[in-house]
């Protein structure tokens, strides 16, 4: 019983930001996939691409205990660790909103 207690208690919260991500030239295909493999990640919608680049962007939605901007800066961290063909990762923290 104390553990149900607990976890009534915990409050998680849902955000929502476009995401753009550079990658490894020509290591485009199922990067939608690998970022919803990523704790916390409930949806990817690919929002556009330049292929040219090397570069998409993403509309991310995460849940969290964290407020917005901690939690996509955790996702930057988690995703540029487990994937190496991911060069970089620009967080528009002006579209982060929480739903």
């Amino acid at each position: 019983m104390k553990l149900l207690k607990i976890l009534e208690q915990i409050q998680f919260k849902t955000y929502e930001g476009m995401v753009r991500l550079l990658y490894k030239e020509g290591e485009s295909e199922d990067l939608a996939e690998l970022l919803r493999a990523l704790p916390g990640v409930t949806t990817v919608t690919n929002a556009g691409s330049a292929v040219e680049m090397s570069m998409m962007t993403f509309k991310i939605k995460l849940i969290t205990q964290k407020n917005g901007e901690e939690a996509f800066e955790s996702f930057k961290s988690n995703a540029q660790t487990k994937y190496p063909n991911i060069v970089k990762i620009e967080i528009a923290v002006e579209t982060i909103i929480e739903k």
